[in-house]
């Protein structure tokens, strides 16, 4: 459906731009069966993804601000245990835990090492494994955020599910429908097996006994799907028949296209920049990295700020890029500035008041750059 050739680990930045450059590639082809399940066709193995993982969920304002937000809904659960899948580095059961009483147990399983001293500083029961693969005890809620598409054995997931729940599972993912619709090819990388959407997970589900009672669309991450069930109710098909009927619909034969054309625009928009002008890109994400490596654009960037201390002074994969601080951007004042991380652009731009005076570009959905004065300190 969808190919990106040969592509680096986009989590797993070098300490020189020699190692960036030569770093490995594995392919990144996204195929689709008649049942719509989505997936990578190569699967990298996990011990390669995770054990030099850089990513960073609190460093994202707007990502802390959607966690505190979950806990309302949480919260009217009067939950006594919660298990997250994938916590990182356990900026969501933090924010759990700030608005919640001390009796409230918290639990994150995590596949990677680099991230269990953050969470025990906080207080948060840690265990290093991947789910499926561990005993954690019962849950009568389980939260996974932006997680499981990065598991290729969802039979082995959905089995943990079934064997810890006890009450309510909360997934968030980002929703593959919005994806194609909007041409997010940068969401498509390695850590994403899956790329799903509602009809094959209602199959999915009841044949683990879950029962989806709510589905929410979020901004976050670009659109992504809140989906909750629980293993004690009926199941309603009018919870799910509105998104089932919209997939049915779609053409997924002409994606591939669609991001060849998305590709070629940002490539010539590139082309057709001033050799003479200067050029720096915001947001050292995943899916900043697929833009980078999918365009073979880098070499017109100075580098690229990121506000993740564990990026800055390494280089990103693919590319001699150095990942800088802010106060590089500030100093330097480029000409361009490309917003790679473009789910959180409103809150990039925000930040920038008054610290950069150059011009904003963002690439995805569609090409569009802000004027210098458009994002000008205001007035008093």
């Amino acid at each position: 459906m969808i190919d990106l050739g040969l592509m680096p680990l986009v989590n797993n930045f070098h300490d020189t731009a020699a190692e960036a450059v030569n770093a490995k590639r594995y392919p990144l082809h996204v195929v689709m069966g008649s049942d719509l399940i989505a997936h990578l066709d190569y699967q990298v193995p996990p011990a390669e993804m995770y054990d030099s993982y850089c990513y960073r969920s609190g460093v994202s304002a707007p990502f802390v601000s959607h966690c505190k937000e979950m806990f309302k809904e949480v919260a009217g659960l009067f939950p006594r245990r919660v298990i997250d899948i994938g916590g990182n580095d356990g900026t969501l059961l933090r924010a759990f835990q700030s608005q919640s009483p001390a009796t409230l147990q918290l639990v994150n399983v995590d596949a990677s090492t680099s991230v269990r001293e953050e969470n025990e500083r906080s207080g948060i029961e840690f265990t290093n494994a991947l789910w499926g693969d561990v005993d954690v005890g019962k849950a009568d809620v389980i939260v996974s955020t932006n997680v499981f598409q990065h598991t290729a054995d969802v039979e082995k997931f959905l089995a943990g599910i079934q064997r810890h729940l006890d009450g309510v599972w909360i997934l968030e993912f980002p929703y593959l429908l919005t994806t194609l619709e909007t041409n997010q090819f940068d969401q498509i990388y390695h850590e994403h097996y899956f790329y799903w959407l509602m009809t094959p997970l209602v199959n999915l589900f009841k044949r683990y006994g879950l029962t989806i009672i709510e589905i929410r669309e979020l901004r976050m991450h670009g659109g992504s799907l809140r989906v909750v069930s629980t293993n004690k109710a009926v199941p309603d098909r009018k919870v799910y028949a509105p998104f089932t009927a919209r997939e049915s619909l779609y053409d997924y034969a002409g994606a591939a296209s669609r991001t060849n054309v998305q590709i070629a625009k940002g490539r010539a928009f590139f082309e057709a920049l001033p050799r003479e002008s200067t050029v720096a890109a915001f947001g050292a994400a995943a899916k900043g990295v697929v833009y980078l490596n999918a365009l073979g654009c880098a070499d017109r960037f100075l580098y690229v700020v990121d506000d993740t201390p564990q990026k800055q002074g390494k280089f990103v994969p693919g590319t001699r890029l150095e990942v800088v601080s802010r106060e590089r951007l500030y100093e330097d004042q480029p000409d361009l500035l490309v917003i790679l991380a473009h789910n959180f652009k409103d809150h990039i731009i925000e930040s920038l008041r008054g610290h950069y005076r150059g011009r904003i570009a963002t690439m995805i959905p569609t090409i569009e750059v802000t004027s210098a004065i458009e994002i000008a300190s205001p007035s008093c």
